[in-house]
C-alpha cells in the first residue's frame, strides 16, 4: 500500500505520512505494511481514512454523474469503503 495516496487527508488530521508508514508527530507508528505486503493499523481514524477510496459517482442506470460547475462541491466523485473482508477458517 502506498500511504502517499492518502497524504493530504492524513496530514489534515495531524498525522505524518511517509511512503512506508503513518506516524504521529511524536513518532509513534500507527500504520505500516508488514514484510508480506499486508497493511496493519492500530488507530481507528487512520484505518477509516485508509479504507476509503475516491470513485466516480454513478446514476441508477450506471452512467457517470457530471460535475455541476455552479456548485463548490464536485458531484462527479464520491467515496467508497474498500475494507478487505477476511474469510473465516470455518467450523471444525
Amino acid at each position: 500500500m502506498n500511504f502517499l495516496d492518502y497524504k493530504d487527508e492524513l496530514e489534515k488530521n495531524g498525522y505524518v505520512v511517509t511512503e512506508e508508514n503513518v506516524t504521529t508527530r511524536m513518532g509513534d507508528v500507527l500504520a505500516a505494511t508488514d514484510p508480506y505486503g499486508q497493511m496493519w493499523c492500530v488507530d481507528s481514524k487512520v484505518d477509516e481514512i485508509l479504507t476509503t477510496k475516491k470513485v466516480r459517482a454513478r446514476t441508477d442506470k450506471g452512467h457517470f454523474v457530471k460535475d455541476d460547475p455552479s456548485t463548490p462541491e464536485n458531484e462527479a466523485w464520491t467515496t467508497k469503503v474498500t475494507k478487505k473482508v477476511t474469510k473465516s477458517k470455518g467450523k471444525k
